[in-house]
């Protein structure tokens, strides 16, 4: 009497620095094998991982591994949160946003009339408002960023405090003719730049870190445009066309420039490269090995740099297009279409570079400001155009808007090209490339050079 054959899979499960090589039958189960080799795995903790970081669960049936796999029993650090902590996490998120609400909206509220209505505040008060509201912008939120518990709601939440700062930078500048509403800007940009990048030291998350690091690195070329431009006497419409040609460059090099390694992470020079560029050039340090929650850090801080970079140039091109777009004077040709091209630019490059996001904010934010670039730029043509010309953009802009809607009918159910994607990525470079130049010539900076050579 023959015996009956039992298929079986060879796997190997690598626990911390022990290595189990199991033969399993088929028809049993992964936590079977587990239990048979003495591995005690803890769902709150532990999780096993496959070829490529794939999760694998417990309960998978042995006859779907590949014979030779090799599992990988790794430390999440995850703890099930139990209904109490929810609830708490839950109130504490809550009260934030309450209060990031609320500063935000009195910083917006003091930093409009500061800047739109000066004649408002009495100068006497200005220094103390000044005084108060850059107070509360740093004691409400250095302890929020010196908080290590997991129930801070995100260095997004920074807004409200960071706009509270910007308001009280604004306000100190006293209405004097020596100063001006660039000067304004420039001290409420310094100031916001300076409290996001002290909470950047002092925060304890890495997360946290990265964002608002990221945030004063972004505010700090901006303010520079509005102190240049009170340096030279330009009106604000020409530090704001810059702005806003500003941010789509600024966008691109946020994306080029958002992982943090070591260039031995990529490469093994020493190995690869056999011949020096130059007599003193010294080989990079190797990365060493990688593991799961090195690149996992990674990942979430270059992220987090994503996230909050693109919210601060998306609020950036939304705030400067109504001042950047006042109106398309047809006396001055170079300034028509400086504006037209920048309104164009901007707004092409912030709804092409969205088509690729992955997150809510990178993906709506860039959108809601590109509406606010097309709306003003609509309005500024349509008082500068008489009816005529506006009856035939009109009929033009029915029948853009026909043919977006039946275009959107085949990408709504899944239709793909490359070759339009390959089109829009070629409409986004030119966008991108075009933009400053298109803000500098929004911002007259021709007439500016010709003064300057014949002074």
């Amino acid at each position: 009497m023959t015996r009956p054959v039992i298929e079986r899979r060879r796997i190997a499960v690598i626990d911390a620095t022990s290595r189990h090589d199991l033969s399993v039958p088929i028809d049993r189960t992964l936590a079977d094998a587990l239990h048979a080799a003495r591995i005690d795995l803890d769902p709150a903790r532990q999780t096993l991982l496959g070829r490529g970081g794939r999760q694998i669960a417990p309960g998978s049936p042995i006859g779907d591994l590949d014979d030779g796999a090799v599992l990988t029993v790794v430390e999440t650090g995850e703890r099930r949160p139990t209904a109490r902590s929810g609830m708490r996490r839950r109130r504490d998120a809550v009260e934030s946003a309450a209060l990031w609400w609320t500063l935000g909206a009195l910083g917006l509220g003091v930093a409009v009339v500061a800047l739109g209505a000066p004649d408002a505040i009495v100068p006497s008060a200005r220094p103390v408002l000044a005084a108060v509201a850059l107070a509360a912008a740093i004691a409400s939120s250095v302890p929020w960023a010196t908080r290590a518990s997991p129930r801070a709601t995100g260095a997004g939440s920074a807004w409200g405090p960071l706009a509270l700062a910007f308001a009280g930078g604004a306000v100190a500048i006293p209405e004097m003719p020596a100063a001006s509403a660039s000067l304004a800007v420039f001290t409420g940009l310094g100031c916001a730049a300076a409290l996001a990048g002290l909470l950047g030291l002092v925060a304890s998350r890495a997360t946290f870190r990265a964002e608002l690091g990221v945030t004063a690195v972004v505010l700090l070329p901006f303010a520079l445009v509005w102190g240049a431009a009170m340096m030279l006497d330009l009106p604000v419409s020409a530090p704001a066309a810059v702005s806003l040609g500003l941010v789509p460059v600024a966008r691109r090099l946020l994306v080029a420039t958002l992982l943090d390694v070591s260039p031995g992470m990529f490469i093994d020079y020493p190995r690869f490269q056999t011949t020096r560029w130059s007599v003193r050039q010294t080989y990079p340090e190797p990365g060493g090995p990688i593991s799961a929650s090195t690149a996992a850090e990674v990942a979430v801080r270059s992220s987090a740099r994503l996230v909050a970079g693109t919210a601060t140039l998306s609020l950036i091109a939304a705030a400067t297009a109504p001042i950047a777009l006042p109106g398309f004077p047809l006396t001055d040709p170079l300034v028509f279409a400086g504006r037209v091209a920048l309104a164009i630019c901007a707004a092409a490059a912030l709804l092409l570079g969205s088509r690729r996001a992955l997150s809510p904010v990178t993906m709506w934010m860039p959108r809601l400001a590109a509406t606010v670039v097309i709306g003003t730029a609509v309005a500024g043509i349509i008082g500068a155009f008489d009816a005529d010309v506006l009856a035939v953009s009109a009929v033009v802009l029915l029948a853009a808007g026909v043919l977006a809607g039946l275009a959107a009918i085949p990408i709504a159910r899944g239709a793909r090209s490359l070759a339009w994607s390959r089109t829009g990525d070629v409409i986004e470079w030119l966008a991108i490339a075009l933009a400053l130049p298109a803000g500098l010539m929004a911002a007259d900076a021709i007439d500016l050079l010709r003064g300057m050579m014949g002074a």
